[in-house]
């Protein structure tokens, strides 16, 4: 299982590094990344409002799912606590197997934005919101050296 871990990551590492102009050679098969290809390959939707992690969201989205003692303390980046205890579940959901991060201390604007998508009160591109995520991804990732 550990090793099956470990090639997945390292395929993923040579995926990003080699992303170039939106697509990735490897083995000699070609591969083109777009929003239209993720939401082929994974049956969602190519639909919804396109945004990418850093806009900004409107301060009343936030509210509904801020603790109303928070609501004056609201920033980009905020305690765990300081969400309603009904969204609690679903946003460790999102935060363990959707943003893959597994830090639960805070939440982030595009925490609570994926978090009205899946409330559906503001419905998002996911291919598209993936799409951006691994672009960015591969920028950090071909800035940082590679431990050997």
């Amino acid at each position: 299982m550990v090793e099956r871990i470990k090639f997945h990551h390292e395929l993923a590492r040579l995926f990003v590094t080699h992303l170039h102009n939106n697509e990735v050679t490897l083995a000699g098969i070609t591969f083109i990344l777009s929003p239209v290809v993720i939401s082929e390959a994974t049956g969602i939707l190519d639909v919804g409002e396109k945004w990418k992690k850093g806009q900004d969201i409107d301060r009343e989205y936030y509210e509904p799912y801020i603790k109303a003692r928070y609501k004056d303390k609201m920033k980009r980046v905020f305690p765990f606590k300081f969400l309603e205890n009904r969204f609690a579940p679903l946003m460790k959901i999102i935060i363990k197997y959707f943003t893959y991060e597994g830090r639960f201390s805070h939440l982030y604007a595009y925490h609570i934005r994926l978090l009205m998508h899946f409330t559906r009160v503001r419905m998002m591109n996911i291919p598209y919101f993936m799409f951006r995520n691994i672009e960015k991804m591969a920028h950090f990732v071909k800035k940082k050296p590679y431990p050997q």
